[in-house]
């Protein structure tokens, strides 16, 4: 994985959010036409100037798409092809990018990159908050 070194001498380094939501295309937002009103954060947003036209993603599947985006690696190369396999311990995530360039970092939801279930912390990608469930169907 290339990183950018986000190091920076101003001590102010902006907040960054990542939202993932399993394979969703740009027009299933409501600011987009879709009239079943079942984004209105997303679409409040966009109406503030954070909006998303053009959307992608490299697997139609949970865990291998949530290992790209971890890795910035096709899952050819992060070996989860489908449900249920761990991202391996050592892959360079964005949570490991981050905390190099002095970050301070967390992870909400659902990871559905671990081997087993609570999460141990070596399968945790890096982050160093947690408040995640392997699969969101073993939370309340």
């Amino acid at each position: 994985m290339s990183t950018v070194d986000v190091r920076t001498t101003d001590k102010r380094r902006p907040n960054v959010i990542v939202f993932f939501t399993d394979q969703q295309r740009w027009d299933t937002t409501g600011v987009h036409g879709n009239p079943l009103g079942l984004t209105p954060n997303f679409d409040r947003m966009a109406r503030r100037g954070t909006d998303v036209h053009y959307t992608f993603t490299c697997q139609p599947v949970c865990g291998p798409a949530r290992s790209c985006l971890q890795t910035g690696m096709y899952a050819t190369n992060t070996g989860v092809f489908h449900n249920g396999v761990a991202l391996d311990q050592d892959a360079a995530t964005l949570a490991k990018s981050f905390r190099a360039g002095g970050y301070t970092t967390g992870y909400i939801g659902k990871w559905h990159l671990a081997s087993q279930e609570p999460v141990p912390e070596e399968e945790r990608g890096g982050y160093e908050y947690w408040l995640a469930s392997n699969a969101l169907e073993f939370t309340s």
